[in-house]
């Protein structure tokens, strides 16, 4: 009896740390091929208003910024100078090293602002101008619900240009970054998320096991257009 207690108890307790381990498993953590994003929200201003850029390789290299993925935190904003009059805002610039294994969820908050025929792009939640700050962060947790900070001077936001995606990050190899600018009168305006209710505006950022070829952005309306030299793709991930 006592070499059967002995068997029974080595099979009771492999079948408890098969369902401890089960049960205490965690959700999937991120597949993208570094520890943080670093996200670089560079904004200038000009005598067409403001101009958002987070990516590092458009045409336009003097507007382009340090957004990477990498082992690392970046702790210093990295912005190109601008050029044509444009000068770079540091009141409404910084980076943000998102730590994807906090959660499984990159939850992107598109918050845009308008003033008097100008649009203001902002995702992230730690500018100096803390009016104009997002939601955007990494969670467990997918967001439902978009947060922006209210604006002010005169910027009010603008619900049918902003959005809130959240990408899942355990899902897929590649977070694919389309950054689409359009453009109207001198005038910019930068979009990074796929659901606006404006449709028209609207991106092909996406996570995906293949990186993205091709840059994909809607054609604009109401008398703007899409600007190829300030617009660009990025697949980050391997």
């Amino acid at each position: 009896m006592r070499r059967f207690s002995v068997v029974m108890a080595a099979v009771a307790g492999a079948v408890a740390l098969l369902l401890g381990s089960t049960a205490m498993a965690g959700p999937p953590g991120p597949r993208l091929a570094g520890r943080y994003l670093n996200v670089h929200q560079c904004v200038y201003v000009g005598s067409g208003g403001h101009y958002t850029n987070v990516l590092p390789n458009t045409a336009n290299s003097a507007f382009n910024t340090g957004t990477n993925l990498s082992g690392a935190p970046d702790t210093a904003l990295s912005c190109g100078p601008g050029s044509g009059g444009w000068r770079q805002a540091p009141a409404n610039s910084a980076v943000k090293a998102f730590d994807l294994t906090a959660g499984r969820y990159l939850n992107l908050h598109q918050c845009v602002y308008f003033s008097a025929g100008q649009h203001y792009t902002a995702i992230l939640p730690n500018t100096p101008n803390v009016n104009f700050n997002t939601g955007t962060n990494v969670s467990n947790t997918p967001d439902t619900r978009l947060n922006c900070a209210p604006g002010g001077g005169g910027w009010t936001l603008l619900l049918a240009n902003s959005a809130v995606r959240p990408f899942d990050l355990a899902a897929d190899r590649f977070l694919n970054l389309h950054q689409c600018v359009w453009t109207s009168a001198g005038m910019y305006y930068m979009g990074l998320l796929p659901n606006t209710p404006n449709v028209n505006f609207n991106t092909g950022t996406n996570v995906s096991d293949a990186a993205d070829t091709a840059l994909n952005c809607r054609p604009g309306g109401g008398g703007w257009s899409l600007d190829g030299l300030d617009s660009a793709f990025r697949p980050l991930g391997s």
